[in-house]
């Protein structure tokens, strides 16, 4: 199928002996739609690839869409939801009480009930790099249904949900949505500055009514901290890195599927839009997105996501097949015994290889891997049905077996190999053995000093291909003249969440 390209094994192997951690497929070799894809400045962009969409998408296309983290919209997403049909002024007079937040124009946090926030538009600054070309657009707004209402509000609006057909098959996909979703606000001629979102999970943004026009780019690629730059609204515009890869529309009924790191930019064109758009966003959990996480595992390494979200606390189990992760070490004999206790635990058969139906047993029935069976979801409380709890568990098991596969299964054959365990491992080893260098020294006084000494020991080992001497990623972080951690955006990650927190 379209999706069923090979990641070669030669492009996790350097020409020396061992394995390259750092190395990564890049997006237009990695994702089909994306091949023969030339990245150019937004102000050069004609759309050429396509994103993949989907009418009654099968929950096998589903799996394999969402492993790859290959973006995609679904046109018939939520053409029966309740909501279907909704514009803001029923939203302000069903709720008049909520409150959310007015983005870009300083218009800090307002009520649904005030009928000034969806008639009258609020000028927020224009971007040159934005699809607009810098003209000032109309600021929308979020309303955080999901964490920042009172319960009583909240059940309300539930009583409105209903979760896309594709994610009613399993209990935790199906109550994710029910609990993590938030509405999106947008007059005509509004929009949403490019950005990275926080998340860690899958997204959907689903148009209840409007039609929202999207551009997208893969996370640019980031060798160091010291390349790290402010992912959210506009950063990307300030750094001089957008450049998009897709431009389509998400009309009423229509949704679109993401992952995590993706950057966006949305608009609501005033030619096609004369009502104040409404839209939902909300996560899901099933399947994780392995393949694409792992691959570009060095970037994300140098994000938001990991050094604000605890990206690398969520990603170990994947990465470990363990519950607890084990010490990271570049020790290669260490790492080849934690392989062999791998296929001595998992490989029931013995035969060198590792298949999905044997990560299943794993998690399933051998004492030793049943901890891929527990959840934590911030919904998990409101679960009292002992026999929901159970179906839950099993689902678990079974998309963490797939998953699982996915992450360590390099060329895609179905199986898992002891080489390539071995490259996953040592990928996983070295990347966290280095994060949590640079968290110690994140702490420290001398933090940049430190943070540079780390960082170009592992750029002389893994990014000098002709060696130390001509090596443009080392010259790169002695050039770097920042001074303290606030001047590293990868040291700010706790300070930013803080803030957010503040304003909120």
């Amino acid at each position: 199928g379209a999706l069923a390209m090979r990641c070669s094994l030669a492009l996790f192997s350097p020409a020396v002996a061992g394995v390259n951690p750092f190395a990564e497929i890049p997006p237009e070799e990695f994702f089909e739609p994306l091949k023969g894809f030339k990245p150019a400045p937004a102000s050069e962009f004609k759309p050429k690839a396509q994103i993949p969409r989907f009418t009654n998408i099968t929950n096998d296309q589903f799996v394999k869409l969402v492993r790859r983290g290959q973006p995609f919209v679904v046109d018939d997403c939520v053409k029966d939801h309740p909501m279907m049909g909704f514009v803001c002024k029923d939203f302000s007079e069903k709720w008049p009480t909520g409150q959310m937040k007015a983005e870009y124009s300083g218009g800090g946090r307002t009520t649904l009930g005030d009928p000034a926030w969806y008639s009258t538009a609020r000028p927020a600054k224009g971007w040159a790099d934005h699809m607009t070309a810098g003209r000032r657009i109309s600021g929308p707004y979020v309303w955080h249904v999901k964490d920042e209402e009172p319960l009583p509000i909240k059940r309300s609006v539930q009583e409105y949900w209903k979760t896309p057909y594709f994610l009613n098959g399993t209990h935790m996909n199906r109550l994710e949505a029910w609990d993590s979703f938030e509405m999106w606000f947008s007059l005509p001629d509004g929009g949403a500055m490019a950005h990275s979102d926080s998340y860690n999970e899958m997204t959907i943004s689903a148009q209840f009514t409007g039609t929202k026009k999207w551009r997208l780019m893969m996370f640019p690629e980031l060798r160091t901290i010291f390349d790290s730059f402010e992912s959210f609204d506009t950063g990307v515009y300030k750094e001089k890195k957008w450049a998009p890869e897709y431009e389509f529309d998400v009309g009423p009924g229509q949704c679109f599927v993401f992952p995590p790191g993706y950057m966006h930019e949305t608009w609501s064109n005033p030619e096609i839009n004369d009502v104040c758009a409404t839209a939902t966003t909300f996560q899901f959990n099933a399947p994780f997105p392995a393949q694409y996480i792992r691959n570009f595992l060095p970037r994300f390494s140098n994000s938001h996501l990991v050094s604000a979200e605890n990206a690398m606390e969520i990603y170990s189990s994947y990465a470990t097949i363990a519950k607890a992760q084990p010490k990271p070490t570049s020790d290669k004999g260490e790492i080849q015994k934690r392989v062999d206790s791998k296929f001595v635990d998992i490989d029931a058969n013995k035969d060198s290889q590792i298949t999905e139906a044997e990560l299943r047993a794993f998690f399933l029935t051998n004492p030793k891997g049943k901890w891929g069976q527990a959840y934590e979801f911030a919904w998990g409380r409101y679960i009292k049905d002992p026999q929901v709890k159970k179906e839950m568990a099993q689902e678990r098991g079974e998309y963490r077996a797939g998953d699982t596969l996915a992450w360590h299964d390099l060329n895609e054959d179905g199986h898992i190999s002891r080489e390539e365990l071995l490259q996953t491992f040592t990928q996983w080893n070295v990347l966290v053995e280095r994060h949590r260098k640079l968290m110690k020294a994140k702490a420290s006084k001398k933090a940049v000093a430190q943070a540079k000494t780390i960082e170009e020991k592992y750029a002389k080992e893994y990014m000098c291909p002709t060696g130390p001497a001509q090596c443009p990623v080392v010259d790169r972080i002695r050039a770097k003249k920042a001074k303290s951690r606030q001047s590293v955006v990868w040291f700010q990650g706790d300070e930013d969440e803080e803030k957010e927190r503040k304003e909120l």
